[in-house]
């Protein structure tokens, strides 16, 4: 925020991208989870052991290299672990703690030429402080987000009345500069962005006997 950037780059920090936070107020009601049937002709379906290196993939097609470089991803970043835990990462999850955190992915359309290619991968975290939900959205360049952000919201509505979980919490969401124009499908659900921040890492080095 305002001179905060220069101080970190005076420190060696480098300027590696932008995150949108977009946020959706509890005073708008969350939307009716997809049935069965609308969530199956979409694909989507929980993230399974096996799913790793096809995940791998979509992020890899949707984050430059030089991120993918700096942020230093692995396929087994991706398997899914105890802790419920993913990639992607984003400036919120180091500062969040959930009750639930959930990973689903959209299968690429039958009669696509590679059916391997994921189309998108969603997370939701359900609040178990007194914060936001969270939204993750991947979404492979072409393909249209919309149904992946109604879908994430649904999932959320579902989980906080099975857990009876308050509404008034709002739901926060994450979007990375080049992750455009996924921003857009999120404000069609009524989402705005609230802030905008910086992402800096500083390469260090290490003496090793």
């Amino acid at each position: 925020d305002d001179g905060n950037v220069e101080l970190f780059m005076q420190a060696g920090f480098a300027r590696y991208g932008d995150e949108l936070i977009c946020f959706r107020p509890a005073e708008r009601p969350l939307p009716q989870p997809l049935t069965e049937e609308e969530v199956g002709q979409l694909g989507i379906r929980p993230v399974g052991q096996t799913d790793a290196i096809a995940l791998y993939r979509l992020y890899a097609a949707v984050t430059p290299a030089p991120v993918q470089r700096l942020e230093m991803s692995r396929v087994a970043d991706w398997e899914p672990q105890q802790s419920g835990t993913l990639m992607p990462r984003s400036s919120l999850t180091p500062i969040l703690r959930f009750a639930d955190v959930e990973a689903f992915l959209q299968e690429a359309p039958e009669g696509a030429s590679d059916p391997t290619a994921l189309q998108g991968f969603v997370q939701v975290g359900v609040a178990k402080e007194d914060q936001p939900h969270y939204l993750r959205i991947l979404a492979r360049p072409g393909v249209d987000a919309g149904p992946l952000v109604r879908f994430g919201l649904g999932v959320i509505a579902a989980r906080t009345e099975r857990r009876d979980h308050r509404h008034e919490r709002g739901v926060i969401a994450p979007v990375r500069t080049y992750e455009s124009p996924l921003e857009h499908r999120l404000e069609e659900e009524e989402f705005s962005t609230i802030a905008t921040v910086t992402l800096l890492m500083k390469e260090t080095l290490v003496r090793v006997a």
